[in-house]
């Protein structure tokens, strides 16, 4: 009997260390699961390419879609439009264009407006390039609350030749170039007749002037 107790005590000692680890390590993995569980279900922002020129993001606050429009072939400014569907109401929202350096923005709205949950508000912007290449157009939603701030973003890919026009060309747009050709080949004409029948009016008042009287 003697002999059985100090083995018992033996294997309390050991046994009391190996406890605590294994609930310090159930502990661990219970935290790092609360972690995962949090990260899931906060600000996650799903991405979607809707087609080449539309992307969407969509998250518990904002869904944005991101739109680009016709190309101008006067200027080669390209209007962009942005619809928002707010999931709260924010009578302060801030929209935010961004981009490139070498692109000029020009928001057609104000920079604070007011939206309410579950409408669907548009905003535009004109785009104008001045260097070809891959650009990032972004537009970025922030509701300003009393404590907080809810923010979403949408970003839509660029691509512009070195003529500045964008790629690929749509048909929309070559339509445009050829009424712009016909445009400008209608003026040029109109223009060549004017002075044709100026001159023609000239000529004979000149003949007139220059006949000697009888």
């Amino acid at each position: 009997m003697k002999k059985i107790i100090p083995v018992l005590l033996l294997i309390a000692l050991f046994a009391i260390p190996l406890t605590t680890v294994v609930n310090a390590q159930e502990a661990e993995t219970q935290t790092v699961e609360l972690g995962t569980t949090e990260t899931t279900t906060g600000d996650y922002t799903l991405e979607t390419q809707v087609d080449e020129n539309t992307t969407r993001a969509t998250n518990k606050y904002f869904d944005l879609t991101l739109s680009e429009g016709l190309q101008s072939p006067l200027n080669k400014s390209i209007t962009y439009t942005l619809t928002i569907v707010p999931h709260v109401d924010s009578s302060k929202t801030q929209i935010i264009w961004d981009s490139s350096s070498t692109i000029r923005i020009t928001p057609k709205h104000k920079e604070f407006v007011s939206v309410t949950k579950d409408g669907e508000f548009s905003y535009k912007a004109t785009i104008k390039p001045t260097i070809g290449g891959t650009y990032n157009i972004n537009a970025t939603v922030i509701s300003w609350q009393y404590d907080t701030n809810y923010t979403n973003t949408v970003n839509n890919s660029l691509e512009l030749s070195n003529g500045l026009v964008s790629q690929p060309i749509t048909p929309e747009y070559t339509i445009l170039v050829v009424i712009e050709i016909l445009v400008i080949l209608g003026i040029s004409g109109l223009a060549i007749w004017g002075g044709i029948e100026i001159s023609k009016k000239f000529i004979k008042k000149t003949k007139v002037w220059l006949t000697p009287p009888r």
